[in-house]
């Protein structure tokens, strides 16, 4: 039996240097945890080739995306008398809400899948499409990550599938 592994996308070549965001934040209402643009662009990676206005502006339409899919989720937690994320009962990771860390990870990770998608279509050369193929793997993983994170927030099973 062999094992091919495929050439890296993005070879790693230590830490995306650090971009000054001016402590640039996305909020989306008093229950839901800020993001803030250093953390997310530390964490996925996101060097200065991503502008502040355009990582903020994929970082709304992703938050907006994932509180828009959690919004009958949040609205149970209220009911129930937690006004924010934080205060929902969960498991700590380092000292954080496990819940806290799913949301933020279903944001990072939707905010990056745009990202992606928007700078795949720029070169048409054979080389191109080879790029745009292995970019489209990155995307998939990416959309599948934030989906998960989202279910994970719920503490419902990751398995989706649907009966035709």
């Amino acid at each position: 039996m062999s094992l091919v592994a495929r050439k890296d996308i993005n070879p790693v070549e230590g830490d995306a240097p650090d971009i000054n965001d001016g402590g640039v934040t996305v909020k989306a209402g008093a229950f839901w945890p800020e993001i803030r643009l250093a953390d997310l662009r530390k964490s996925m990676r996101l060097n200065g080739t991503v502008t502040t206005d355009r990582l903020q502006h994929n970082t709304r339409e992703a938050v907006r995306s994932v509180t828009r899919q959690l919004i009958d989720w949040k609205a149970m937690q209220e009911a129930e008398g937690y006004a924010a994320l934080s205060a929902v009962p969960a498991d700590e990771i380092d000292g954080q809400s496990e819940r806290v860390y799913c949301f933020q990870r279903a944001v990072y990770c939707m905010t990056k899948a745009l990202l992606t998608e928007g700078y795949r279509d720029f070169d048409t050369t054979e080389q191109g499409e080879k790029h745009a193929a292995a970019l489209t793997s990155q995307i998939d993983t990416l959309w599948r990550d934030a989906n998960w994170a989202i279910r994970d927030l719920q503490f419902t099973p990751r398995g989706l599938a649907e009966l035709v």
